[in-house]
């Protein structure tokens, strides 16, 4: 896991008499949500409360679960753990939306929501609604989430110009929590590099500053300072909605938090007539491929000469020589032999042990 530094912060802005923001902080699963409720009295902070409750008590269940694996609507192009934030949305979602059916008060309310888990390797990105996600990265904010309104959808479709529209349509959001049944959020994964920042808001923050003033408020102060400081610019110019926001500060990688063993030596005493399996891994700078005849349940040996260093990730999709099927994985380096790295495996699955169980015993 990468160490997280973060902060978070919400404000009812100058203009507003409630509070219709809600956000969430877990630094044990490295969840952060932050929803932007709507909706007449008190429903709207009713919704984005409910959003971030649901979606913190369903990850939590996920990945306590045994075999996190058996939920409905997996999306295959997308990894376990990103699956796990979806699926625990779009359980917010119907929530949301039960509770509105059955309270006459909460009638049409619903809510943005824009959430961060961070897995071994990436940042996974979800959101539905117009609550932005930036990445500051190298002296740049870049907007990693997907705005659902429809002048944002205008505009990806015309980028150069076309139908103009008037500022009544920046907030006409085009999806929302709690308005039907079913709910499809936006959802990507970003290889995090040590050094990035994430800044997860409502619109009450993102509509008074611009990116290059966010960029260059949370390079340069500790989390907490930078949300004291932003949301003292929201309403300075005027704060004419609720104000929340996120810093998270990606640090160093940290230690497993329980022992690994060392890898055993796995070129020692294997028959060369052992087929070959190609394994293709990823490192924040390159893709790279490589065969191994040294296929564990715990680990792989990897053929190369590449200078990695111990301590460091990789993203690993292992081909069955056999059937073609590929099985991707995670894993850290342990230390290098003269002709490669011994790659020891995160977690596994029990699919994920019981396919490798399966290839193991075809070679």
């Amino acid at each position: 896991m990468i160490s997280v530094e973060s902060a978070g912060q919400t404000d009812v802005g100058q203009k507003r008499k409630g509070n219709e923001d809600s956000f969430l902080i877990d630094d044990q699963l490295q969840l952060y949500v932050v929803a932007d409720g709507m909706g007449g009295r008190k429903a709207g902070e009713v919704a984005s409360r409910l959003v971030v409750d649901t979606i913190s008590k369903t990850m939590h269940k996920l990945v306590s679960a045994e075999n996190p694996d058996q939920m409905v609507g997996v999306d295959r192009n997308l990894s376990s753990q990103a699956n796990q934030l979806v699926y625990a949305i779009r359980r917010a979602n119907l929530k949301t939306y039960e509770y509105a059916q059955n309270d006459e008060t909460c009638k049409g309310m619903g809510s943005t929501v824009s959430a961060v888990y961070l897995s071994d390797t990436h940042a996974i990105i979800s959101n539905v609604g117009d609550s932005p996600i930036f990445l500051v990265r190298e002296g740049r904010a870049e907007v990693v989430s997907t705005i659902h309104t429809v002048m944002a959808e205008q505009e990806a479709l015309a980028p150069e110009g076309g139908l103009k529209l008037g500022q009544q349509y920046l907030h006409m959001i085009t999806r929302a929590m709690g308005i039907g049944e079913t709910v499809n959020p936006d959802t990507t994964e970003i290889y995090f590099k040590e050094g990035d920042i994430l800044v997860i808001c409502s619109d009450g923050l993102s509509d008074k500053a611009f990116s290059e003033e966010i960029c260059e408020i949370v390079t340069h102060a500790a989390p907490q300072e930078s949300c004291q400081k932003l949301v003292a610019m929201a309403n300075e110019r005027g704060g004419d909605d609720n104000i929340t926001v996120i810093v998270l500060r990606l640090g160093a990688m940290m230690v497993a938090s329980k022992p690994v063993p060392a890898a055993p030596d796995a070129t020692a005493d294997l028959p060369e007539d052992r087929p070959r399996v190609l394994v293709e891994y990823d490192t924040d700078d390159a893709s790279y491929s490589t065969f191994t005849r040294a296929l564990r349940l715990d680990g792989i040996f990897l053929e190369t000469s590449e200078p990695f260093s111990e301590g460091e990730s990789l993203m690993m999709t292992i081909t069955d020589p056999a059937t073609q099927k590929t099985l991707m994985l995670s894993g850290i380096i342990m230390g290098r032999k003269t002709k490669g790295i011994e790659v020891v495996f995160d977690d596994l699955a029990p699919s994920q042990i019981e396919t490798l169980k399966n290839l193991i015993r075809n070679l």
